[in-house]
């Protein structure tokens, strides 16, 4: 019985040994778990999608005979295979916005078309966005006494990174009235 236990305890003491010495796939050394690594992602991978997103909140603008406050969001989506220099820098971005929305010419154009303008600007102007939606939301006023919004999505064309007319038929309306943005 004495040689049975102690050929028992030989047998555990082997097999402890042997599976601290063959480590399970994901575990160092020390026996904790890392992360498995992973054959590089291929150029095209279809998968991969990155966006980039900034909120310009409490933004004041007159428009439609009245001060209004609206909080943006502003979306876009990068081009497929983008490179690590044609990341924009999203300030310039923000302060074009800012500029249209200032310089706006018509003061009594709906907000679908402010927007719609808006996203094509962006399009045209920074060709490393492939998609850009932007959120514009109109808080309560005396003249609408309730939130309202305008929600664009617009993309380029898949045959390439143009825009052009593509876009559809989104144009500058006639000058009709100067916008001011209020402090």
């Amino acid at each position: 019985m004495k040689n049975k236990s102690r050929f028992q305890w030989l047998i555990a003491a082997f097999l402890f040994v042997c599976l601290s010495v063959i480590q399970a796939p994901g575990q160092n050394s020390a026996g904790t778990t890392v992360a498995a690594k992973s054959a590089p992602r291929s150029k095209n991978h279809p998968a991969l999608t990155e966006e980039f997103y900034f909120l310009m909140n409490d933004y004041k603008m007159e428009h439609q005979t009245e001060v209004n406050t609206l909080n943006i969001r502003v979306r876009y989506r990068y081009i497929r295979n983008i490179t690590a220099t044609q990341y924009p820098d999203f300030i310039p971005i923000r302060k074009d916005v800012d500029k249209f929305l200032t310089a706006y010419p018509n003061e009594m154009t709906f907000w679908e078309i402010v927007n719609k303008e808006l996203t094509t600007m962006l399009l045209e102007k920074y060709p490393a966005l492939s998609e850009v939606i932007c959120e514009i939301q109109i808080t309560p006023s005396l003249k609408y006494q309730f939130t309202r919004g305008s929600i664009v999505t617009q993309s380029r064309d898949a045959s390439g990174p143009t825009v052009g007319n593509r876009l559809g038929s989104a144009r500058r309306l006639p000058n009709k009235g100067i916008l001011r943005r209020t402090p």
